[in-house]
């Protein structure tokens, strides 16, 4: 039985659904919330990425499959898909390119009994669904979350540089939450007062903000200060009440080197008093998430690979479990 729009929009979490040309494209981001970044063609292209985007449900299909089209949505050029049957990863597809493979075909054997199915779509490029079917399914269900979560953020939050993308960390921290994550993370991004002006569609339960590492090493310390100050005032209006906790920069190999926005930890300090101006932001250290060793990260020394996603989300969920 092949899925229609409606029951579709019932199994995608972290995306609305849309249906264009025969293929069924996923948005993470509204329309007003994609025309922030009006000014940067780069970053527009990154709002199209499947990041935190995942298919979910109950079945007692004896199959599963679906075939995918894979497309530009960061620097990265490589896609895979987790697939977890009853909580435990038994799978992962994909291609390391999305340019030598554009259609994907992912076929899931089951046993015809019920089964839990969660399938993460890759963080770093864009996939559009042309089909997905069960073979022999008499249930499937869809799976409802307790809350619902929005995560504003840059490359790190959008998934840099995760095979595994049930490891970014706004998928850990969804999965332990048992919530329903948005994710709003765009590589390279500063804080972006647009976008927080720019309210979800449903009201979020919880959210997190983890920008500034990028305002550290490309803005001015006004700069920084002032796109900072306006960015959590926006959400205050936007979101009154609800739970925010920012997460400080974490570790950098060049962290020790001094801006224009001055060092490393002034610039975490201007984000931190600014958050304290406002009672329902919580701030979370990122120096305390991430070990500050080399084999954590990848090349660059910035973004964390999935050896460090891993501390990343384990220390995260902590934090943030002992505060709610």
């Amino acid at each position: 039985m092949e899925i229609q729009t409606d029951l579709l929009k019932k199994l995608i979490h972290g995306a609305d659904v849309t249906e264009k040309d025969g293929l069924f494209h996923l948005n993470r981001f509204t329309p007003e919330q994609r025309a922030s970044y009006f000014e940067s063609s780069d970053f527009t292209q990154k709002t199209f990425a499947s990041s935190s985007i995942r298919m979910e449900f109950v079945t007692d299909a004896k199959a599963f499959s679906m075939d995918v089209i894979a497309s530009k949505g960061s620097s990265r050029l490589f896609y895979y898909f987790d697939i977890m049957v009853n909580g435990a990863l038994i799978r992962y597809e994909g291609a390391e390119s999305y340019l030598d493979q554009p259609e994907f075909h992912l076929e899931l054997p089951l046993n015809g009994t019920k089964n839990s199915v969660c399938i993460y779509f890759p963080c770093l490029v864009e996939i559009r669904l042309k089909r997905a079917a069960f073979e022999g399914a008499s249930v499937i269900e869809p799976v409802s979350k307790k809350y619902r979560m929005t995560c504003f953020g840059d490359s790190i939050t959008q998934g840099y540089d995760t095979i595994h993308p049930s490891l970014a960390y706004p998928n850990q921290l969804a999965d332990a939450l048992d919530a329903e994550v948005f994710n709003k993370g765009i590589g390279g991004d500063l804080f972006n007062p647009a976008l927080a002006a720019c309210p979800e569609p449903q009201q979020p339960d919880l959210i997190t903000v983890a920008y500034g590492t990028n305002d550290w090493s490309r803005c001015t310390k006004a700069q920084l200060t002032d796109n900072a100050e306006r960015f959590f005032q926006n959400l205050a209006e936007v979101y009154p009440g609800v739970p925010v906790f920012a997460i400080l920069p974490i570790w950098r190999k060049d962290s020790n080197l001094t801006t224009a926005a001055g060092t490393f930890e002034e610039a975490r300090e201007i984000i931190r008093k600014i958050c304290e101006k406002y009672p329902s932001v919580q701030v979370i250290d990122g120096m305390t998430l991430v070990p500050h060793l080399d084999e954590c990260f990848m090349p660059d020394g910035l973004h964390p690979n999935d050896f460090g996603f891993q501390f990343f989300g384990r220390n995260l969920i902590k934090q943030i479990l002992k505060r709610i």
